[in-house]
């Protein structure tokens, strides 16, 4: 878009040409500005994301990250809803290949005709950036300056997201009076989205609210170093398509608490703690069964930094060009 030309690109070679195009709706404009220019750029193939063009000006790939809003309608508002409704049609008529990031993306994709077989679905994970490291490896003086800019308390259960229903941060906050460890805090870091959920009526609870950090948005860099402060990781989200924000945590040395639900046990496999999403009883027997065994402590931890170095973006480049690949090879 526009707004991007003062970016500095981060990738430099003669063989990769840069065009903006108005993109502030990313519906509006892959369906009707892309197909023009793709055309006149010559181009053989694109990879859309989530919208393919109206026009099937040339072969398309589109990569959709989830369609949550199917199964479970209750986490989105009437316009977000709105605004999804034509993909699954145009995601069958007007693209030649999909590419889902789970098994689980790819199995919903087919059971609500997104495309007519499994073979037409590409499996192209997300990845975890090599910054993101135990705190070991970090300066401790920004490690300290962080921790003094925000505030942080010297130990704390971390969530990282955005505040939405979704991602079921009331039961998480519901959980902290459970816990044997009466001084641990919770940081939560992310800034509030469609459908947010009450938490001012949960922060009326004095030991909740005396014990919860609202951190609200972070840098990249800032989010790094607090990764690696943290002393557990919790993400009791209800449903994900992929899930990042655990697979960050376990790249920074730190053990992962995580719903039993979606794509979470795919991405996680076992280097996590798994929690059902609607009893707080669970994930607070989670947090404390990991805060009182320090074996098990030890063993999330290593099981996650293992877990964290199978997902890389030389691992998913390649299969997104290998996707690339599929797709041209269906026009031959």
């Amino acid at each position: 878009t526009k707004k991007d030309r003062q970016l500095t690109f981060p990738i430099h070679s003669p063989r990769i040409e840069i065009h903006y195009v108005w993109a502030d709706i990313n519906m509006l404009s892959n369906l009707f500005l892309l197909s023009g220019k793709l055309k006149s750029l010559k181009v053989e193939v694109m990879v859309y994301q989530t919208f393919p063009s109206w026009r099937r000006a040339v072969p398309a790939l589109s990569f959709i990250h989830d369609v949550l809003y199917h199964q479970f309608p209750e986490f989105f508002t009437w316009k977000e809803k709105l605004y999804f409704f034509p993909l699954s049609w145009l995601s069958r008529h007007r693209s030649d290949r999909l590419i889902a990031t789970t098994e689980y993306v790819s199995s919903e994709l087919l059971k609500y005709n997104y495309a007519s077989r499994k073979s037409l679905i590409d499996i192209v994970p997300l990845a975890v950036n090599q910054s993101y490291q135990p705190q070991r490896n970090h300066d401790p003086a920004r490690l300290s300056a962080l921790r003094e800019k925000y505030q942080l308390p010297d130990k704390f259960l971390l969530f990282v997201g955005r505040l939405n229903v979704r991602k079921n941060i009331e039961n998480l906050l519901k959980a902290l009076p459970l816990l044997h460890d009466r001084k641990i805090s919770l940081v939560i870091v992310g800034q509030a989205d469609w459908k947010t959920p009450d938490l001012d009526n949960i922060l009326c609870n004095q030991d909740i609210r005396n014990r919860t950090h609202l951190a609200g948005a972070m840098s990249d860099e800032e989010l790094i170093l607090t990764y690696s402060l943290a002393s557990i990781f919790c993400y009791p989200s209800f449903a994900e398509g992929f899930g990042l924000p655990p697979l960050e945590a376990m790249a920074s040395g730190i053990p992962v608490i995580v719903s039993d639900t979606t794509a979470l046990p795919e991405v996680c496999g076992n280097a996590a703690v798994f929690i059902h999403p609607h009893q707080p009883d669970s994930i607070a027997e989670a947090i404390n069964e990991l805060l009182e065994n320090e074996s098990l402590y030890a063993d999330k931890k290593n099981q996650g930094l293992q877990r964290a170095r199978q997902f890389t973006w030389e691992k998913s480049a390649e299969a997104l060009m290998q996707s690339i690949l599929n797709t041209v090879a269906l026009q031959r």
